[in-house]
């Protein structure tokens, strides 16, 4: 194998075990810069993903003898057949190579489909529900409805219709600068997409429960939706408004928030209220420290990237006209 592959090998598993720690390195910075946070955990997740497939068929191609895209394929059925009844051992390593990748690919398509068609149908019925039992208006471009309950709850429905949702407890229990920033932060959500960035990362973890770096990056990146919609509401209308109504929400009897919806007091409030509260890092400082780190899941992608390319612009000839290929010459 060449050594940019052993490289490529060698991220996937240290990123598998180590990854988590970088939460405690990266959280002071990206208090400050919460969106190139989002920006580096998704890619980071994204990048080890990605990085695992492409090491997997850039290993089959080698060991199998691929000479570009057709003998690609040529060696994909091989490695097939090899599967289904091994006729060699020289071709065996070739078809656990592919048959990681396959299992990783499969995995994540059905993950991801399962994951789309239930989350569509528990918005879908909620926004029903929404319509029989709650007083709707649109203001702004945004659909507000306001459900008869004495809890306190304000969360939103993102996708089609996006809807945000406040009860009469919270309209009565929150003073008007508090109501505008609930409703700031509930916008935000839905105006900065945040539902796809968490529900990447959602995918991404279910698929692959055994790998710590994932259930972190679905953590810290659920952390960080809710830092950049509470920045967001600070900006429209101050930092201490938006704490105070965090904290009378949170301390507050809460009505059931659908698990499809982003909640305005859903996780986190006290780190939330202590970081609206306190003095921050330096903005400039920590955004070339997240900068510099995006430099690892880049360099990652890059380097996937460069063990394909060979395996589908070389030529494809010594296998394609019928000559033995690289593991059959070696036997």
């Amino acid at each position: 194998m060449t050594p940019l592959l052993i490289g490529l090998f060698a991220y996937i598993a240290v990123l598998a075990v180590l990854g988590p720690r970088l939460i405690r390195v990266c959280r002071r910075w990206q208090s400050a810069a919460p969106r190139l946070g989002l920006v580096f955990w998704t890619a980071l997740a994204t990048s080890w993903v990605v990085a695992v497939i492409s090491a997997g068929l850039a290993a089959m191609a080698q060991l199998s003898g691929g000479h570009g895209l057709a003998a690609l394929l040529h060696a994909c059925l091989r490695a097939l057949l090899t599967i289904v009844g091994v006729h060699s051992l020289a071709d065996a390593p070739a078809a656990i190579a592919l048959l990681g990748s396959g299992v990783v690919i499969g995995r994540l398509l059905v993950v991801a489909a399962r994951h789309v068609r239930r989350t569509r149908r528990h918005r879908e019925l909620h926004r029903k529900t929404l319509r029989l039992f709650s007083n709707a208006v649109v203001g702004n471009g945004i659909r507000v409805a306001v459900v008869e309950a004495e809890q306190l709850a304000a969360y939103c429905v993102p996708g089609r219709c996006s809807t945000v949702v406040l009860t009469t407890g919270a309209l009565r229990r929150l003073v008007p600068a508090e109501r505008d920033a609930v409703m700031a932060h509930e916008i935000a959500h839905l105006r900065g997409k945040h539902h796809l960035m968490s529900g990447w990362a959602a995918i991404l973890a279910d698929a692959f429960p055994f790998v710590p770096l994932l259930k972190a990056a679905s953590q810290e990146i659920a952390r960080l939706v809710e830092w950049i919609a509470d920045d967001r509401a600070g900006r429209r209308h101050g930092n201490r408004a938006v704490a105070r109504a965090l904290a009378v929400m949170a301390t507050s009897p809460a009505a059931p928030v659908p698990k499809v919806a982003l909640a305005a007091a859903g996780s986190g409030v006290p780190e939330r209220v202590r970081r609206l509260l306190q003095p921050r890092a330096a903005v400039h400082s920590a955004c070339w420290r997240i900068v510099a780190a995006l430099a690892l899941p880049v360099v990652a992608l890059v380097a996937a990237a460069a063990v394909l390319v060979p395996c589908a612009t070389a030529d494809p000839t010594p296998i394609c006209s019928g000559r033995p290929s690289l593991s059959a010459s070696a036997r």
